[in-house]
């Protein structure tokens, strides 16, 4: 997917003089331990750690309003969120980022290229391309998808349910989560993307805004 959209990006976004032309890092995003979760994207040269930090937040992660952290090796001191992406972006770099400091999830971030064009979308993040949801088999019936997690029973590899096997399920309704396309699913109180529900109080105060 990666060699691909590099190509992709040189035939239908060529690089023109327009007013408009913005330079990018052309980087992934995958977790540290399931490469079945990935995004590619665009980040404008003069975006933020903080900007991308907010963006996994918002597709990926924010559950509680978690601490979070990028570093170049794990438990490294860590990076100013100030930092802008322009200073990091060297070809083959890559950093580590950290949500949660309890129940953490963890992520690569690694660093392709640059690319400079005109898109018009100008956010100073554009997705690419992002994982296709894992299918995850029930860990009861073994048969159908799972598409409920028994937060309790899934630290004894048992908690991953089908529509059918949750009907039958002895833990109470109120440990259960939806199975998501996210490295976060399953873990803490993680409900799915920030679009789909308002940003914690614990964010709205740092004066975290979601994208438009």
């Amino acid at each position: 997917m990666g060699c691909h959209i590099s190509s992709c990006l040189k035939k239908h976004i060529p690089e023109t003089k327009n007013a408009l032309t913005k330079k990018y890092c052309y980087l992934s995003v995958r977790d540290a331990y399931d490469s079945d979760y990935f995004l590619f994207l665009l980040v404008g040269m003069d975006a933020t750690l903080e900007d991308l930090d907010i963006f996994l937040r918002k597709i990926w992660l924010e559950c509680c309003g978690h601490l979070s952290s990028f570093s170049f090796k794990k438990w490294d001191d860590a990076l100013s969120m100030e930092t802008p992406l322009k200073d990091l972006c060297e070809t083959g770099s890559s950093l580590i980022y950290l949500y949660d400091f309890g129940s953490t999830t963890e992520l690569q971030v690694k660093f392709h290229g640059l690319f400079t064009g005109f898109i018009k979308k100008l956010d100073d993040i554009v997705l690419l391309s992002r994982n296709a949801e894992p299918i995850v088999p029930c860990d009861e019936c073994k048969k159908f998808q799972a598409v409920q997690i028994c937060t309790d029973c899934q630290w004894g590899d048992n908690g991953w349910l089908c529509e059918n096997c949750i009907k039958t399920h002895e833990c109470d309704d109120d440990m259960f989560l939806p199975v998501l396309n996210s490295p976060r699913s399953g873990v803490c109180a993680y409900r799915g993307e920030i679009k789909e529900r308002p940003l914690p109080e614990s964010l709205r105060r740092r004066k975290i805004l979601p994208f438009k």
